[in-house]
């Protein structure tokens, strides 16, 4: 195998501005699509992401609520899934390769509970307890993502103008609430069934919105048919090179009705279309050149009567005369309509003779010009459009009044004729007008020639040589009059009302209208229009856009706009609870609520908004109940094994973490928990005191503290060590109708039957209140305690060392009802 040194960055130069026109230059590069739009993939990310909280108040635009659900990861392990919220998902570019395009929906976890529960055969029947609870809020950073390979996931534009990504094709699904590797793809398997599901019976659920185009049948560029992609800017791939990882998002659009384009195999079967500049540019919006000259110039020509349907699109031949589909031209069909008119007003007279008087006089007035005969052509050359007309045709009038002798004179008209040939660039300018950027068409470098001819009527003698010779003096100054005539209609063409409004095709990507601030237009063939990714949005943004914030703590929010700001705050749609308030509306200090639902919801969203007059900007804010995240809040390990743990602060703040007194922690390598930390337990459990609750010797509660390492208050997670164990005692849950808990204690006897485990017994409360009656193995919560679980031991007191069980009571943590089916699907809330 091949390994290419990766020691020394080598050097790698980007294409100037001018270096990708002439690339350019060499013919069309849109691989048969009608366009393409090109973005920074960078710059994509981050848009994305703002636009994503500026309609976090739009509540079609959320994932639909998850039903609860249960998930076998093998050896009796299950996955319980309750109220599960997922946020919007969110588009992501992951690399930048033709050949491999990968995009990654992200789809974070903002509320809901995880438990897992093993499930064991005792006396023939199954008997499951709870060994971890998760709860998840938007500190703990617990995702379910995807990757979508762009080349096999195809876009389109609905009838209604919204622009989709189909997800069901996606792959790759990663949940990561899951204890382990395999736990974790078992989980994201899940999601994939339930998205399969879903697309059977509701599949635009599915149907990602990327955002909202705005129909219009009387546009132009029409969208029907898109497919996402990424691209390598060229020496991406060298190690150490100043743009590695960098790259494009490039957008392939078919208009509706025009067929599909092909896919490039390789990044460098594709021209990449971000050149160079010391002003970077993020953004290239490509229209074919059959587009333009078909969609554009054509029908442009056509909003003129003068020029309307006499033009035809005609392809190219090349070097061997074959017709070539890449190029074309305009081809006139007639000769122009209602022609250019020039204002001309000619006049001369003179007269003479002895014997024979004479008089003569020449009149004429106004001539009209057409601009161009059938076969004249429109080409595309040198990044212009290039206007070679020709025309001969009569131009008007020039009246002969002549007079000899005592005669009354006779009148006779006379044809001026004129061969005209016309020669002019048009080329596309960036227009700025009342807020609106698009692209307009300019003419320049306009060049003709005139020959004019009239018509010889002047009659034989003195008279008629003397007035042909005169004639002459017309033929300069109506030149002139028809040079400027030709000029000034040809000049009309900017006025074409159509202004390519190419820069809508952004919305197939983006919400924001004119997202793209345009620079630089050219036709090197293909029409290129170079700018800036930076959304036009509201002159006032918020900062921070989407903060977590602890109950009870507060957010110094601030905005763009320095005055007269007014800052509120309001629930999500369809939610409900304390929203935290702004003691001083025009202090953007914001402080969150503290009631006790937080601590049993896991965390709360809100809307921050900022106004000032009829600019609104908007923040959300996610509340969780602790300054400190953690996941899991307990879980059970045996001896010698690991756990993965998580934590998160509101601010991102860095944590510091304790070391327990019997296992350890340490820096987690798998990459499914990225910033996360692994409990190791120990191999064995310490030697028990004479003084210790008998259980020790098998059973020990280790306390795993995390905090923020400038300090603070931390918070615990409960690892519950299990040394040797026999299987054939255990605890029975059921939940009695006054809230209390039954936990009768089981074991097998010698003939394999159940039994109940005789005295002594002795049992504990090893995390949470409340008591137990151990004469009817009952445990009763304290009254108005705000434990969220319980663990509770039974340990047989006998001279063996493994007859216990423990039993982990999710209550309040989860209702009634579900702990009742999470412990056997036949028991019912009482």
């Amino acid at each position: 195998m091949k390994i290419e040194s990766a020691g020394v960055a080598q050097a790698v130069e980007n294409q100037s501005l001018e270096a990708f026109y002439k690339a350019m230059d060499a013919g069309p590069k849109t691989w048969g699509w009608d366009a393409l739009l090109v973005f920074s993939r960078s710059a994509t990310n981050a848009l994305l992401s703002q636009e994503y909280i500026d309609r976090a108040h739009i509540p079609e635009l959320f994932f639909p609520p998850l039903p609860d659900g249960n998930v076998d990861s093998g050896n009796g392990i299950e996955h319980v899934l309750l109220g599960l919220r997922l946020d919007k998902a969110r588009l992501s570019f992951e690399n930048a390769n033709l050949k491999d395009p990968k995009a990654k929906l992200q789809m974070r976890l903002v509320g809901g509970k995880h438990l897992e529960v093993i499930e064991t055969f005792l006396d023939g029947k199954p008997v499951r307890s709870v060994q971890a609870l998760i709860l998840y809020n938007a500190a703990t950073h617990a995702v379910l993502d995807m990757n979508i390979t762009l080349d096999a996931v195809a876009g389109a534009v609905d009838e209604s103008g919204k622009v989709l990504l189909d997800i069901n094709k996606g792959y790759d699904h990663l949940f990561s609430g899951g204890g382990t590797g395999p736990e974790r793809v078992r989980l994201g398997l899940y999601f994939k069934e339930l998205f399969e599901t879903w697309a059977k019976e509701k599949k635009e659920i599915l149907q990602f919105p990327l955002s909202e185009l705005a129909v219009d049948d009387t546009s132009l560029l029409n969208p029907g048919v898109f497919m996402l992609g990424t691209h390598a800017e060229p020496g991406a791939k060298v190690l150490g090179s100043a743009n590695q990882g960098d790259g494009a998002v490039v957008v392939f659009v078919a208009m509706r009705g025009n067929d599909s384009g092909a896919y490039p195999p390789e990044d460098k079967d594709l021209l990449y279309m971000l050149p160079d500049s010391t002003d970077p540019y993020t953004s290239n919006l490509v229209l074919s050149h059959k587009l333009v000259a078909q969609h554009v110039v054509k029908l442009g020509f056509d909003q003129f009567d003068w020029m309307k349907g006499k033009f035809d699109l005609v392809a190219l031949k090349d070097d061997r005369y074959r017709v070539d589909e890449n190029r074309y031209k305009l081809v006139a069909n007639a000769v122009s309509g209602g022609g250019a008119y020039a204002e001309f007003d000619y006049f001369d007279t003179n007269h003479g003779g002895t014997l024979q008087p004479w008089h003569w006089k020449l009149t004429m007035k106004g001539a009209t010009l057409n601009l161009f005969d059938k076969g004249s052509e429109v080409v595309f050359d040198k990044r212009m459009l290039k206007i070679n007309w020709s025309s001969a045709m009569p131009v008007g009038t020039l009246v002969y009044w002549l007079q000899t002798g005592n005669s009354s004179g006779d009148t006779i008209p006379l044809q001026v004729s004129a061969k005209v040939e016309i020669r002019a660039d048009c080329k596309f300018d960036v227009s700025r007008e009342a807020n609106k950027t698009t692209l307009k068409f300019s003419v320049s470098n306009f060049e003709s020639s005139v020959e004019i001819s009239i018509q010889d009527g002047f009659r034989s003698g003195d008279a008629g040589k003397d007035a042909r010779a005169r004639s002459e003096n017309l033929k300069a100054p109506l030149e002139a009059a028809l040079i400027k005539a030709a000029k000034e209609k040809l000049e009309s063409l900017k006025n074409m009302t159509f202004e390519i409004d190419a820069l809508r095709l952004n919305q197939l990507l983006f919400r924001g209208d004119n997202v793209v601030d345009p620079r630089d237009v050219a036709v090197p063939n293909d029409l290129t229009l170079l700018g800036n990714l930076a959304p036009k949005r509201t002159a006032m943004s918020i900062t921070p856009l989407e903060p977590i914030v602890a109950s009870g703590g507060f957010i110094d929010f601030s905005a763009s706009s320095t005055s007269g700001i007014t800052w509120t705050v309001e629930n999500l749609p369809g939610e409900t609870g304390e929203t935290g308030k702004f003691a001083t509306p025009s202090v953007g200090r914001y402080t969150a609520p503290s009631d006790d639902a937080l601590v049993t919801e896991g965390q709360r969203r809100v809307i921050v908004k900022a106004t000032s007059g009829e600019q609104v900007s908007r923040a959300l804010v996610s509340i969780v109940p602790s300054h400190v995240s953690v996941n899991p809040w307990v879980a059970v390990v045996s001896l010698g094994k690991n756990y993965a743990l998580s934590a998160g602060t509101p601010d991102n703040a860095e944590l510091k973490w304790n070391q327990p007194e019997l296992g350890k922690v340490d820096k987690d390598t798998d990459p499914l928990n990225p910033g996360g930390q692994k409990y190791t337990a120990p191999t064995t459990l310490p030697k028990r005191e004479s003084n210790q609750p008998n259980h020790y010797r098998v059973l020990r509660l280790d306390e795993v503290t995390v905090e923020p390492a400038a300090g603070g208050t931390p918070a615990t997670i409960d690892m519950l060590v299990v040394g040797a164990k026999s299987p054939n005692y255990w605890i029975e849950p059921a939940v009695n109708a006054d809230g209390s808990v039954a936990l009768p204690f089981y074991r097998l006897n010698l003939d394999m039957e159940k039994v109940k485990v005789p005295e002594p017994i002795e049992w504990n409360v090893l995390r949470g209140s409340g008591t137990i009656d151990s004469n009817t193995q009952t445990y009763k919560p304290a009254p108005g305690s705000d434990d969220q679980y319980v663990i509770i031991s039974a340990f047989y007191v006998n001279d063996s060392p493994d007859t216990h069980d423990y039993v982990i009571l999710p209550l309040p943590f989860v209702p009634v009802r579900n702990y009742a089916e999470i412990l056997s699907p036949t028991i019912k809330e009482v």
